[in-house]
């Protein structure tokens, strides 16, 4: 196994070498000074590399010959960048037809650079000619130090003219007056030039005060100027320095071969003498030319198939069983997963996660790693549970509260390192002990027992040790030789196997990783080195299993180490996308192909797929089927270590004790979210970075990258780091939320740049400069995740070497002019021909080989099509062809000329006006292989062979239009849109032409009535997964839906059958969720009859619109529906006869009934199938007028046989005297307008319904069955709104309370009959109460039930009295919008101490506050959170907000008006800040403690001026 010390120097050489691959520096430096130079650090280079290239294979054993192979790397990296910078100047020449490089500019010019560097101490006052001094080629004499010039400017000669120097003085006394600037006419004193860029040059400058002008990137970037003599002096630097050390490597390289070699011959020497005394023979002497035989590599396959889950059978079984059982009555447990790292806790978890998954309803993984952040977790929990309807803004505690309320839940929490301390961890459990619901499982997976000891509910934490011995022998075999064999079969191999296995301590991470190393190479030398290898000796502990991934390592190819390494750089954790990684890798220079036909993107993606197939990344999918990458924390902590002589990643809260080796050449730097939350730990981080500086030389770094959501807070400090990069090749910035030469302040000057990726942070106006277009290195500019108005620099076309240009409009594309000079462009998104205009003219596409991507558009303005050679483009995956206005003259034609390679994969044309398909598309079809085909706006009379096509004429007379004797081989898609003649489509050959067809489109074509899917079926159709069928209003054959139990998604509207819609998706992981709207809803139970209910057993949510009543026989099918939502209904249930309903049972857990004529004796009835029913949502049903509770136990069969004696029977039940209700009282009763509630309910919503009403008798008790809602023994939340008879026959003298004691939630809305809160005094357990619009409704008794009760949160709106005389001390949490009653010194006196959230709005007048308001305010010394909402006129917002010096969050939502914050500023104490639906808002932030969280939507525009000043 070769050395990486020199296989990595042998590289970075190569790398120096390849800017004067091709002579074209060489060439262009002919007739210059600067030639001999380029000469000389040529021949220097050329002999390391020779010396390298002989020592390959070798292993090093000494660090001193490391070193000096580590200090050769560095003076390679060194030569590179003078030599990249020279073919950077090279190819401004070239563009711009200059000659910078010649020395024919005269005493005049060269005594201006010479002046320049006099004067910035580059050269001595006095200096002799190149090689004088009298040193010989191979001494090793003084040099000057490296240059900290920032420009790269003025170019060179290799040594002086003669008698130059004594003229300097007087000619830089002369020049006085000329700029000397690094872009013309610009200062070149990097010393005093400013490092805030005028407005003028600012890059992807965020929130500007006003929109940004298109126009403002046409102007024409100033070109940078050839440094000459700072280029010449770098370069005899370079020569004086690299002999030496390639003489010392090549005298040692030397020495160890001969002593390897004399220790060969001696054991040759030894091995013939005791064959010539033994008598045997012995094999002919060879001299090795390493002690190390080179190991051929193993060959692996395409696609690596995890071993299954092995052993933790006892574990998993113990966990899953409490789940089901033990903790099954619990309101929240926590189960900790304990042990070291690869040891296989997240593997189980994931198991469990699986297995259990059926018995909650929302199910939440979140990874937590080193970022325990409250808030981050908050967030991410609240994105993971599906949003409620009509769901209103809040906090992040409602949200999670609100969407948890009747759901059990899972939630896991996966590697948590830890919780900061018990009260964070007691704030993240706040909203989810909320659930009200029992069973809730939190699993959380650590590696500290510490971590497991403060979190767990239970007895003993899950502790995870080594697999046992004979299970994790059959987890090797399985890495090894996957499942079709054993090590059985290789006998020889056995016991250096299990020798093996024993070093890898029962980590399944370990085994994996070996196990790949080992994978399909199965000779004994091979597994022999593998065992004696020194890396074993490495173990510190029993249990250390980083000697086993080094190992691996160690084995891979250095092509897959290097692209390994370079991970480090990431967060850990961090969710690689495939291009982001390929694409560093290709900004690294570190992908390069044979193979001129193999795309470089290519290569990246086999290296990825090696990283996976070895073990070293994992490959997982997003929820919309996008792949995505992982990399475990050891093998990451595997790649610092590994990289940590290059590489270096800075978290903010090891910046001081981080080792910083002198050959760093690139950095990241990772701020965590919990480190920026105290003005302690912020400050002490920003102290370090300034210090940073001393300890890391920044003007050697390649690569910078910046990661976290508040980096952008230490602009300051990080922009005078790195303030000296110039070499920088890499930049990638994560959130940013600054104009980006505020970090970069040499930024314009970057001439090594070749990948900028940049994703917004929270503001949403960026723009490119003008100076982007002299990045003539450039490959990837990626700034696609940044959104607002871009202007792009005229001269785009300078990027000659720009592969990428990723963005997220693909206007920008079309904007390019003379796009056809960017000739390594890989997609070309959108570009728009115009008509007499030579930049925008089809040839520029004639010159570029494109990958990916293309489209056309504008074509009505093509001349001559076949300029765009089409044909030639091979690589070319997708074809847009585009057509804004039709032509029927020349149309024809140009489709004709544009005919693509026959490897095109994707083909879309759209508005063409010609009367035929191509021929390229039909009788001669070429681009058989096509995948996917989409037609819009055609109206042609001859069809591709897609089958049996038929089009009807003005007669309406049809003809067949189809192509015979051709046929696509593979076509997965297609799109038929806005074919106005297309009347059948038969497809008599479908099974045959589309046996490969997923995804099948047709939309807008008014003439069509028949279709190939009448009898579709998985055999016919074996592939398809999405069929979509729009505004095809004729068409009233429509296939079966879903025509399979597999992930699909079907979308029918606007059609001729009696379905308005059809909308049904399970794809990407999502839950299968089923609407379904009728035009009618008289219709016969034949309406079903296109929905296939036996693929619909995993279905979970049932949407029906203006639709017959469901057979239960067909809804039994639906065995995993849990939502079943009925809206504009006459009836909700077909029934059957009475004997037969009693077998129905459902696991239906919410229920919603909108808009329906049902009848009470209907809903009851439907409801009892439901036995697991815990939330009921009814609106707007004007049948139903009375509530009762059914006796527990009713089955569907005493429900359906209610007698139907109508509303004379239901009168009657109700005027009885109030008795103990029997059987009889509950079939009477439950007639007509009466629904009959399920006992187990825990939340009820009702509204809109203006009958219904609680009937009480006159001793005030209530009348009926089950006595009102007192029998929902068992609810928690009640929603009434919308009702305003509800109460009316309600008076102060009942005796009873309308609502059932159990209330935790009661909101009553639009409603009289209560004048005081009295009814309401049994509510003990009540917590929030929410009154809106209740006429004269007083705030009498609250006091007790804030006081006695559990009552903490207020929500009192359009209520004008209810504060009258109320006593509000102890209240926690208030929403109103009674700014007159609330804001007065004696109430806010009450409220001070107790108060700590408040939400003030909903008024459509209010434009300030007033003085006494003001002041008020300022009394809530408790105030936490803080919110203004729904103010429409309100400009101001109250004066002196920054002394509530408790106020943490700050949200203003739907307050159009308010254009500027207070003068004061906002609180010091302040961690997040919302701004929702504004206008334009000016925010002075200078005087925050810490950085915030500044949440910014749907603003007009907002400028946060002084935002990176906060200290």
């Amino acid at each position: 196994m070769e050395s990486v010390a020199i296989e990595a120097a042998r590289w970075m050489v190569g790398k120096a070498l390849s800017p004067l691959s091709g002579g074209l520096v060489e060439a262009w430096l002919a007739c210059s000074e600067l030639g001999a130079n380029v000469g000389a650090v040529k021949l220097e280079l050329l002999y390391a590399q020779g010396m390298l290239d002989n020592a390959r294979g070798r292993e090093t054993r000494s660090p001193a010959l490391k070193q000096l192979l580590l200090q050769l790397r560095g003076l390679a990296y060194d030569a590179e960048d003078v030599l990249d910078e020279l073919d950077y100047f090279r190819i401004q020449d070239e563009l711009y037809s200059t000659d910078e490089a010649a020395d024919e500019h005269g005493l005049l010019g060269n005594a201006r650079h010479i002046a320049r560097n006099l004067k910035k101490g580059y050269l001595p006052a006095a200096c002799s000619c190149a090689g004088g001094g009298g040193q010989t080629g191979r001494q090793n004499g003084s040099s000057p130090p490296p240059t900290h010039h920032a420009g790269g400017e003025g170019v060179v000669g290799s040594g002086c003219m003669p008698k130059l120097a004594s003229s300097v003085h007087l000619v830089g006394k002369r020049l006085s007056c000329l700029s000397l600037a690094n872009e013309h006419g610009d200062d070149d004193d990097s010393s005093t030039a400013t490092h805030i860029p005028t407005n003028g040059s600012r890059f992807l400058c965020f929130a500007c005060p006003g929109k940004v002008s298109l126009t403002q990137g046409t102007m024409k970037t100033r070109r940078l100027k050839l440094d000459r003599v700072d280029l010449s002096r770098r370069m005899k630097h370079i020569v004086e320095q690299l002999k030496p050390v390639c003489a010392k490597v090549s005298t040692i390289l030397n020495l160890e071969l001969l002593e390897s070699t004399n220790r060969s011959i001696g054991q040759c020497i030894a091995m013939t003498l005791n064959a010539e005394f033994s008598g045997k023979s012995a094999h002919a002497l060879v001299l090795p030319t390493s002690d190390v035989t080179v190991m051929s590599r193993p060959v692996t396959t395409s696609e690596f198939i995890e071993p299954e889950f092995y052993g933790r059978k006892g574990e998993k079984s113990k966990i899953i069983d409490g789940i089901q059982n033990d903790y099954h009555d619990k309101d929240l447990t926590v189960i900790p997963i304990v042990g070291l790292g690869g040891i296989g806790k997240t593997t189980l978890t994931q198991h469990i996660y699986k297995q259990v998954e059926n018995h909650f309803d929302v199910k939440v993984w979140v990874c937590v790693s080193l970022n325990f952040n409250v808030y981050r977790l908050k967030e991410e929990i609240a994105k993971s549970i599906p949003k409620l309807e009509d769901e209103e803004g809040g906090g992040l505690d409602d949200l999670i509260e609100k969407r948890l309320k009747s759901k059990k839940f899972l939630l896991v929490l996966d590697d948590m390192w830890n919780c900061g301390n018990e009260d964070e961890w007691k704030r993240l459990l706040v909203p989810l002990k909320k659930a009200q619901t029992k069973g809730n499982i939190i699993l959380v997976t650590t590696r500290f027992p510490a971590v497991a000891e403060m979190v767990k509910t239970t007895d003993h934490s899950i502790q995870l040790q080594g697999l046992e011995p004979e299970v994790f022998w059959e987890l090797f075999q399985a890495c090894v030789f996957g499942d079709e064999q054993s090590i059985n079969g290789y006998a020889n191999l056995l016991e250096t196997g299990e020798k093996i296995v024993k070093k890898l301590k029962g980590s399944p991470l370990a085994a994996k990783t070996v196990g790949r190393l080992l994978r399909n190479h199965f000779d004994l030398g091979y597994w022999t080195s593998v065992l004696e290898n020194k890396e074993w000796e490495s173990q510190t502990s029993e249990n250390d299993v980083m000697p086993a991934l080094k190992l691996s390592y160690d084995y891979l190819s250095f092509h897959l180490k290097q692209c390994f390494t370079y991970c480090a750089l990431f967060p850990e954790d961090h969710k690689f996308e495939s291009e982001e990684l390929i694409h560093l890798w290709i900004g690294l220079d570190i992908l390069h192909s044979q193979d001129q036909n193999k795309r470089i993107e290519d290569i990246g993606l086999s290296y990825l797929n090696d990283l996976v197939n070895y073990g070293f990344l994992r490959k997982d999918e997003n929820k919309d089927g996008s792949p995505y990458y992982i990399m475990h924390d050891l093998l990451h902590e595997l790649a610092l270590k590994v990289s940590s002589y290059e590489c270096i990643s800075v978290n903010s809260i090891n910046v001081r004790s981080v080792h910083i080796p002198p050959s760093i050449r690139h950095l990241s730097i990772v701020i965590h979210d919990m480190d920026v939350n105290d003005k302690v730990t912020f400050e002490n981080i920003m102290t370090d970075f300034r210090t940073l500086s001393k300890r890391l030389d920044v003007e050697k770094l390649h690569s910078l990258m910046l990661f976290g959501r508040y980096h952008g807070s230490f602009v300051l400090p990080l922009g005078d780091l790195l303030k000296k990069a110039k070499s920088l090749r890499v930049i990638l910035l994560s959130t940013a939320s600054y104009a980006v030469e505020n970090m970069l302040h040499n930024f314009s000057n970057l001439v090594h740049l070749r990948y900028l990726r940049i994703s917004r942070g929270y503001f949403p106006e960026i723009r490119l400069p003008n100076t982007i277009s002299r990045f003539y290195h450039l490959r990837i500019l990626d700034v696609r995740k940044c959104s607002g108005h871009f202007g792009l620099p005229r001269d785009m076309d300078n990027l000659v070497r720009l592969c990428h240009f990723l963005v997220p409009d693909d206007n920008l594309h079309s904007d390019i002019a003379n796009v056809g000079k960017l000739k390594c462009l890989q997609e070309l998104r959108r570009f728009k021909v115009k008509r007499q205009s030579e930049p925008f003219a089809l040839r520029k596409l004639g010159q570029l080989e494109l990958n990916g991507t293309l489209g056309i558009y504008n074509l009505e303005n093509a001349q001559a099509a076949d300029e765009a050679k089409l044909l030639n483009k091979s690589h070319l995956h997708k074809l847009i062809l585009h057509w804004s206005t039709k032509n029927c003259s020349q149309d024809e034609h140009i489709l004709e000329s544009l005919k693509p390679h026959n490897n095109l994969q994707e083909l879309q044309i759209e508005g063409h006006g010609g009367a035929t398909c191509p021929s390229w598309l039909g009788v001669n079809l070429s681009i058989k292989s096509l995948q996917s085909l989409s037609l819009h706006g055609l109206d042609w009379n001859k069809f591709p062979p897609i089958g049996e096509l038929w089009l009807v004429n003005e007669h309406s007379e049809k003809s067949l239009s189809c192509i015979e004797g051709q046929s696509f081989w593979n076509l997965k898609r297609l799109e038929l849109v806005g074919i106005p003649r297309l009347a059948k489509w038969t497809g008599n050959d479908a099974s045959r032409v589309f046996s490969q067809l997923e995804v099948f489109i047709v939309r807008d074509c008014p003439e069509l009535i028949e279709l190939p899917y009448s009898k579709m079926d998985c055999t016919q159709f074996p592939t398809l997964k999405e069929l979509e069928i729009v505004k095809c209003p004729t068409l009233s054959s429509l296939p079966p839906v879903p025509w399979t139990n597999s992930p699909g998604r079907a979308l029918i509207e606007e059609v001729g059958s009696d379905f308005q819609q059809l909308k049904y998706s399970n794809l990407y992981q999502s839950e299968l969720c089923l609407l379904v709207k009728g035009k009618d809803d008289n219709l016969d139970s034949a309406f079903w009859r296109l929905l296939v209910f036996s693929n619909l057993t995993e279905l979970k949510e049932l949407t029906l619109t203006k639709c017959p009543p469901l057979p239960l026989e067909h809804l039994q099918s639906l065995s995993s529906l849990r939502m079943l939502c009925m809206q504009d209904l006459s009836n909700v249930l077909l029934q059957d006869k009475a004997e037969n309903t009693v077998r129905y049972q459902f696991p239906v857990e919410q229920l919603r009934i909108f808009n329906c004529s049902c009848s009470g004796k209907e809903l009851t009835l439907l409801s009892s199938h439901f036995p697991k029913l815990s939330m009921f949502v009814i609106r707007g049903c004007e049948n139903i007028r009375g509530l009762g509770v059914a006796k527990r136990g009713m089955t569907a069969m005493s429900a359906s046989s209610l007698p139907s004696a109508g509303s004379k029977l239901e009168d009657e039940c109700l005027g009885q005297e109030q008795q103990e209700p029997g059987e009889e009282d509950e079939k009477a009763a439950a007639d007509g307008g009466l629904l009959l509630l399920p006992q187990q309910l825990q939340y009820l919503t009702i509204g809109e319904m203006s009958e219904l009403a609680l009937v009480f008798d006159t001793a005030g008790g209530l009348r009926g069955v089950g006595e009102g809602l007192q029998g929902l023994h068992s609810i928690k939340n009640l929603n009434i709104w919308d009702c305003p008879n509800f109460l009316s026959s309600y008076s102060s003298s009942s005796h009873h309370s309308p609502f059932p004691s159990s209330l935790e939630e009661l909101c009553l809305s639009y409603m009289s009959g209560m004048n005081t809160l009295s009814p309401l005094s049994n509510l003990s357990s009540l917590a929030k109460l929410a009154i809106w619009d209740f006429g004269d409704l007083r705030a009498d008794g609250l006091g007790s039930l804030i006081a006695h009760g559990q009552l903490k949160e207020l929500d009192v709106r359009w209520s004008p009295n209810f504060f009258v005389g109320s006593n509000l001390s102890l209240l926690l949490q208030l929403k109103t919008d009674d700014i007159t009653w609330l804001l007065a010194a004696p109430v806010c006196n009450l409220l001070a101490s107790s108060l700590t959230e408040l939400t003030i709005g909903w008024n459509d007048e209010v434009e300030h506050f007033t003085k006494e308001q003001n002041t008020a305010l300022l009394l809530l010394s408790s105030l936490q959170d803080l919110r203004f909402s729904c103010y429409s006129k309100l400009r101001f917002l109250p004066a002196g907000l920054h002394r509530l010096t408790s106020l943490k969050r700050l949200e203003i939502a739907l307050c159009p008006a308010i254009r500027l914050l207070p003068k004061g500023g906002l609180p010091r104490s302040l961690k997040v800040s919302s701004w929702i639906d504004m206008g334009l808002i000016l925010a002075p932030l200078h005087n925050l403690l810490h950085p915030t969280q500044f949440c910014v939507d749907k603003c007009e525009d907002v400028n946060l001026f002084r935002f990176h000043r906060l200290h």
